[in-house]
This record gives structure tokens, sequence and C-alpha cells, in this order.
């Protein structure tokens, strides 16, 4: 609901309904309102950060193939996964608070890709420039796809991994 109709669309008698339970069943699980919106934050930045950078870290190969790997999971994924990113960050230019978990999580997700790139080689100043280059290109993709763009194809990702890798 939250990626459909914004964060205010976001209410607790619209989404039991869609849900097919009572009012009273939402309640027992949440408190408020307020504490369904602080889980949804929370859970987009348990699954959409913290969960894919333990799976690529899952893997016993290379940071060059681990960030190909990072970039095949969050580049082109599900559309309502876009969609889901672009109203969070919507709901965080309303909301100082959820704007402030917004810029922690932009600072985990950068950080992990400059990481990726400095084990990979490049030097910790340009691996956070190129950091920022990736993260802006993903970003961009979310908005883009959000609005009925397509996604990046697979041609195009590559020659973004390479360029993220190559020298100086």
């Amino acid at each position: 609901m939250l990626a459909e109709h914004g964060v205010e669309g976001l209410r607790v008698e619209p989404l039991a309904r869609r849900l097919g339970v009572s009012k009273g069943s939402f309640y027992w699980h949440f408190a408020d309102r307020n504490a369904l919106l602080a889980t949804v934050l929370s859970d987009w930045e348990a699954r959409g950060t913290e969960a894919i950078i333990a799976a690529i870290d899952e893997h016993d190969c290379g940071a060059d193939e681990r960030l190909w790997r990072l970039m095949e999971r969050v580049f082109g994924g599900p559309l309502l996964h876009d969609q889901f990113e672009t109203a969070i960050r919507a709901w965080g230019t309303q909301d100082p608070a959820v704007g402030a978990t917004i810029d922690r999580v932009d600072q985990r997700r950068l950080g992990y890709v400059a990481r990726l790139l400095t084990d990979a080689g490049v030097g910790r100043a340009e691996a956070k420039r190129r950091a920022q280059i990736l993260y802006a290109t993903l970003v961009g993709e979310f908005f883009m796809r959000s609005h009925g763009g397509s996604k990046l194809p697979q041609a195009t990702l590559r020659s973004l991994h390479r360029m993220l890798l190559a020298g100086p």
C-alpha cells in the first residue's frame, strides 16, 4: 500500500480490509499506525540493506564478483520493489526522522560498495566516488522504473561494472 498510495495511503482500516482482517486483529500486532510505520521503515532497512549485504558476503569469491552479484540483485528487480523504494524516499521528504533513516541507510549502502571497490584494488577516495556513481544510478533506475521505464540491460550493467573496477 505504501508503494501504491504513499505514506498517507498507508492507513489501518484500508490495510485491514485489503488483508482480510479486522481492525482489532491489526491492533493485536501494532499499538497504532505509528508503530506500523516504524515497522515498515525498519523492515525496509533490514530487507533492503542488511539482508542483501549478508547474502552477498556469503559468497566465497573476490570483491569484483561480489560487486557484480550485488548489481545483479539490486538492479532491475521486481517493479514493486522500485516503487516501494521510491515511496520510502518520498516519505522521507515529509518526515525528518524518516529522512534521517534514509540517510543512514544510504551511508551504509555507499560504505559497503566502497569497501567492495577498495577490496578490489580501487583507492579509498576513488572508491567512495565510484560508489556514489553506482548508487545514484540505482536510485535513478528505481525512479525511472516506478514511472514506466525499463530496467537497465544486462550489457549496460556489465559496462558499469567494468568502469567501476577500472584503473585510476
